[in-house]
């Protein structure tokens, strides 16, 4: 599927995966304005809402907003149309991703990858590997967190082996989020070869 074909019913696509609808959006920004990133990225979650009402995909999906998003729900909370904004950012960087339009410098983009790697490893993340690949892909900011890190050590926050969690319940849930992941994909090739 091609990223021409989903933004032209982009609107249909996020209201089947979320249960939210999009379109009921009236641009009141109650979500922005309690968002508390809002202030840090090029967009703001009303902005977003409105390129998904208008099929653009491409201005949603390169938005640095929907990689700073935290998840804090606050948006859903605010929004006096009851729709899951949060929800519609969790959609949005699927499909980004599924199309590859990820931006190279999305702002915390690989972090969601390398999270579910740790976790399909160990069982639960790991968070000394997790900075330590995350750095890696960011050599630039490889020094920036070292006193934090060191703090977080020093005060047993962090630990230098992994918990391991119930690794075989986490290759369970691993094979069925991919047998998911696959369907919906089919049904979207299909759907596109529809249209």
């Amino acid at each position: 599927m091609t990223a021409s074909a989903i933004s032209s019913t982009l609107v249909e696509i996020v209201q089947a995966e979320t249960g939210t609808n999009p379109a009921k959006c009236y641009q009141c920004k109650r979500c922005t304005a309690g968002c508390p990133v809002a202030g840090y990225a090029d967009l703001h979650p009303a902005q977003i809402i409105r390129a998904v009402q208008l099929g653009d995909l491409e201005t949603a999906a390169k938005s640095k907003f929907i990689w700073l998003c935290t998840g804090c729900e606050t948006c859903t909370t605010r929004c006096p149309q009851g729709i899951d904004v949060a929800g519609v950012m969790d959609e949005l960087r699927m499909i980004a991703r599924r199309e590859g339009l990820v931006p190279k410098d999305a702002p915390f983009a690989d972090i969601l990858q390398l999270n579910y790697e740790s976790m399909a490893r160990w069982g639960r993340l790991y968070e000394i590997e997790l900075i330590a690949r995350y750095k890696l892909k960011r050599p630039s900011a490889a020094t920036d967190d070292l006193l934090l890190g060191a703090k977080m050590f020093l005060k047993g926050k962090l630990a230098l082996t992994p918990t391991l969690g119930d690794r075989a319940q986490m290759k369970r849930m691993v094979r069925e989020a991919e047998k998911v992941t696959a369907e919906r994909e089919k049904g979207a090739r299909l759907k596109a070869g529809e249209s």
